[in-house]
């Protein structure tokens, strides 16, 4: 009999705003495409029906570079799976907050300093991206807590010789922004 997987990792977009210094895509290269949101939404509907649990929106690239990303996240939550992201939340913005926050079970940030300077140095992005996730995820906590949703929002660093000396750092900011768990 067929046995179907319960959760799957997709990626809807093969390329990234950021170039993180540890990320293995520099060496497999970064790839300008999207999954075509109507084949998507299809075969989401057919994983739901084969007993498809979970979905995990990260990967190759960025998701949220995908200009379809907030209704295939709304698609997917319709079709009765749940909803996971992983980003480096420089494009979570309000807008897509407001439209697909409710439909995400959790979102973990990738974030890879503590300070403006290490994190710009890490991710190869400018330093205002720092700030912009952390306005972004400000704001999600804002429209968790007065909407009542039940989404967990969380942050990751991933621990390197660069950014060791600010764990701590990024343990209180994560902390004072409303963040529910930060993984080292």
């Amino acid at each position: 009999k067929n046995v179907y997987p319960i959760y799957a990792e997709i990626s809807p977009s093969g390329t990234c705003n950021h170039r993180c210094t540890y990320c293995a895509l520099d060496f497999m290269e970064y790839q300008l495409r999207f999954l075509d949101k109507g084949l998507l939404k299809d075969r989401l509907s057919e994983m739901a029906s084969l007993g498809l649990k979970s979905i995990m929106y990260a990967g190759e690239g960025e998701p949220l570079l995908h200009k379809d990303i907030g209704d295939i996240i709304n698609h997917t939550k319709k079709a009765g799976i749940d909803v996971a992201l992983t980003t480096n939340g420089v494009l979570l913005k309000e807008d897509l907050i407001e439209s697909a926050l409710e439909d995400i079970t959790w979102i973990k940030v990738s974030i890879n300093g503590g300070t403006r300077e290490t994190y710009a140095k890490i991710h190869r992005a400018p330093p205002r991206d720092f700030d912009m996730v952390i306005k972004n995820m400000s704001y999600a906590v804002k429209v968790k807590r007065d909407k009542g949703y039940a989404s967990t929002l969380g942050m990751q660093l991933i621990l390197l010789p660069e950014n060791w000396h600010e764990a701590i750092l990024l343990a209180q900011l994560a902390r004072d922004i409303g963040m529910q768990y930060l993984v080292i």
